[in-house]
């Protein structure tokens, strides 16, 4: 029973890497400096955002990528015994591309590449929270080819599918056996769409409606690797320690609703309302092919963890002001609910309610060429930490700082 707990300890580590603060916004440096708002249409990044935008990109070419350095910290302490542990995360890189195309003047075709899931948290080998976990990597990545038709000058409607890729790296000692365990996964495998809506009713007002699906990657043959006593290799409880296991790992969906407002034709605003469908993400089942170290009575090899995770909301306010007719100044902020609950929070997971300040410029080269910089603060809300099933308790606090940089070719 020692063992199935410690085994299904790992379990709920590999589900909680989708949680909250594993969604990363950070499609568009434009967008990112303006609290990664959605209702903008100047280049092709917009169609990672709402697809239907595409339609009203100002050209009949628009080529669009940029990048990021994320550096992110999270603290732990156990508020008994005053012990104190940070991570020492590497940074994080998170890319975006989207190209988009004007078939015919109400036809737009528009294809992007992004990474919107993916994290790093690295607790070292030896801390408090060992044997739930030591170090993850967790990568997703979305190719989305988009087509949009626009019906009119203000009404336009779009879609996406969605092929996911997905990357997972986790490790965790088990320090009841003197051992330790890594499960990775590479090019796992999803699906989805996305479809919007965008309206520009008069030239001051954007509107765009959006939903992005969840996505199951399924993860087939994973590698489980132990690094255990030679022992205990051949024993009922570890016949092998080269194992492979198959898992389905959900991303969750968003719907987002955006509002873009020119005060003035050198001044605008925008807001946005995210909804993020975690609810659906009750349990996870991982299904080990030869060890017998689940907790299914029918059978064994088969784990399943509860989540019972809540949708979670964000709420985005940015600006945009042309201080000349080629530099832009940008300011924004937002708060980000997480969706897990304390008595699911687990360390593979620093996940906090998030208050986040952004700011950035873009300037314009000639007609075409634009270039926009970012810079982002992330604060996480102190919260208690009261995993009961595994006895893992105290606070935790994370911060983050992040910088981007776009460019952007709008041609013809």
């Amino acid at each position: 029973m020692k063992l199935k707990f410690v085994f299904l300890s790992l379990l709920v580590s590999c589900g909680l890497v989708q949680a909250g603060g594993f969604r990363i916004a950070m499609q568009g440096v434009r967008q990112a400096a303006m609290a990664h708002t959605s209702a903008h249409t100047r280049d092709a990044s917009v169609a990672f955002f709402n697809p239907a935008g595409i339609s009203f990109i100002p050209n009949k070419l628009s080529v669009s990528f940029g990048g990021f350095a994320m550096f992110p910290t999270a603290d732990y302490q156990d508020v008994t015994t005053l012990y104190k542990h940070s991570t020492d995360n590497p940074v994080g890189t998170p890319i975006y591309f989207g190209a988009a195309y004007k078939i015919t003047d109400k036809l737009s075709a528009a294809l992007s590449f992004t990474t919107p899931f993916g994290s790093s948290v690295d607790w070292g080998k030896h801390w408090a929270g060992q044997d739930l976990i030591t170090k993850i990597e967790l990568k997703a990545y979305y190719l989305q080819p988009t087509l949009a038709y626009r019906f009119n000058d203000w009404f336009s409607v779009g879609v996406g599918y969605i092929y996911a890729l997905g990357d997972v790296l986790l490790e965790k000692n088990i320090t009841s056996i003197n051992g330790d365990i890594q499960l990775k996964k590479s090019g796992a495998v999803g699906h989805g769409f996305n479809v919007g809506m965008y309206f520009k009713p008069t030239d001051k007002l954007d509107v765009s409606v959006a939903y992005r699906s969840s996505v199951d990657i399924k993860a087939t043959k994973g590698e489980a690797n132990l690094n255990i006593p030679a022992s205990l290799v051949g024993t009922a409880n570890f016949p092998t320690d080269r194992d492979h296991f198959d898992a389905t790992l959900p991303l969750a969906s968003e719907f987002t609703f955006g509002v873009t407002y020119r005060i003035t034709p050198k001044w605008l605003v925008s807001a946005d309302w995210d909804v993020s469908g975690w609810e659906r993400y009750k349990n996870l089942t991982f299904d080990f092919y030869q060890n017998p170290i689940g907790n299914d009575p029918n059978d064994p090899t088969i784990s399943t963890s509860v989540k019972n995770y809540f949708s979670s909301n964000i709420f985005r306010l940015g600006t945009e002001y042309l201080a000349t007719d080629r530099l832009a100044l940008r300011l924004g902020g937002y708060y980000d609910q997480s969706p897990v609950r304390d008595k699911y929070w687990n360390p593979e997971t620093p996940s906090t309610n998030n208050y986040a300040l952004s700011a950035g410029l873009g300037y314009r080269f000639g007609k075409a060429f634009f270039v926009d910089l970012t810079g982002i603060y992330l604060s996480g809300q102190e919260r208690d930490v009261k995993n009961e099933a595994y006895n893992f308790y105290g606070q935790t606090k994370l911060n983050s700082y992040m910088f981007g940089l776009g460019l952007t070719w709008n041609a013809f």
